[in-house]
């Protein structure tokens, strides 16, 4: 599945409550060969997912997005996270 830059932003742009749970891919259904090269693992997450940006996790739709301009690492937000949630001041 080769998805265009337009489909991609539509996907991402989409509104939760727009979302078809019939439609999207279960989370814990996605298999993913790490011993394959990045473009491999990028294409068959796409194929496998369809929306890259919504998933069926249990009982929710999951919807997920990226921030764009920024230099934190994921590693960066998750501690922001982590910290928010904990009320942990550093």
């Amino acid at each position: 599945m080769n998805l265009s830059i337009d489909e991609l932003k539509r996907m991402r742009n989409m509104n939760i409550m727009d979302l078809k749970r019939e439609e999207l891919a279960n989370i814990e259904d996605l298999v993913i060969d790490t011993e394959k090269c990045v473009e491999s693992r990028i294409r068959s997450f796409t194929e496998q997912a369809g929306n890259p940006f919504a998933f069926n996790v249990g009982e929710y739709i999951l919807q997920i997005d990226f921030m764009e301009e920024t230099d934190d690492s994921i590693d960066d937000r998750m501690i922001l996270l982590t910290k928010r949630k904990t009320q942990i001041m550093a």
